[in-house]
């Protein structure tokens, strides 16, 4: 290889993943997520006279992967705008394309948790990350 006027000769550029590639890197993350929880979502119901309650309606099953969060076990406290963040238990890994937001309930081992925050969703991203705080 020889440099020229700053470049390499036979450099050759990146190419990105192709579709076939990224659905198998996503299928394989998927064959790698041993858990499973029911992802359950949150509705307000009126009773007509002025107030309500919320229910859960569970609106999929799926398989995941649950990792201790900041904070917990030794692993760190997270910081977010330039404060530390009590309110993450865990993080779920779940296979791309998942059905998750900030209202979701998660039920995991018979445990639930409030989702918190879920990673943005990427056109190029191969799981779904969402944290959590157990609700006690």
């Amino acid at each position: 290889m020889r440099v020229f006027g700053g470049f390499i000769s036979g450099w050759k550029p990146l190419t990105l993943l192709s579709a076939a590639q990224l659905a198998s890197m996503r299928d394989t993350a998927a064959q790698a997520l041993p858990g499973t929880a029911v992802i359950q979502t949150s509705a307000w119901v009126s009773d007509g006279g002025g107030a309500g309650t919320t229910t859960l309606t569970a609106s999929g099953t799926v398989a995941c992967r649950v990792s201790p969060g900041a904070g917990v076990a030794g692993v760190g406290e997270r910081v977010i705008g330039a404060r530390i963040d009590p309110d993450t238990d865990v993080s779920f890994t779940f296979e791309y394309g998942t059905a998750v937001n900030t209202d979701s309930v998660i039920e995991y081992e018979g445990r639930l948790f409030s989702v918190k925050d879920v990673s943005e969703p990427r056109s190029w991203a191969v799981t779904c990350q969402a944290d959590a705080k157990e609700i006690t």
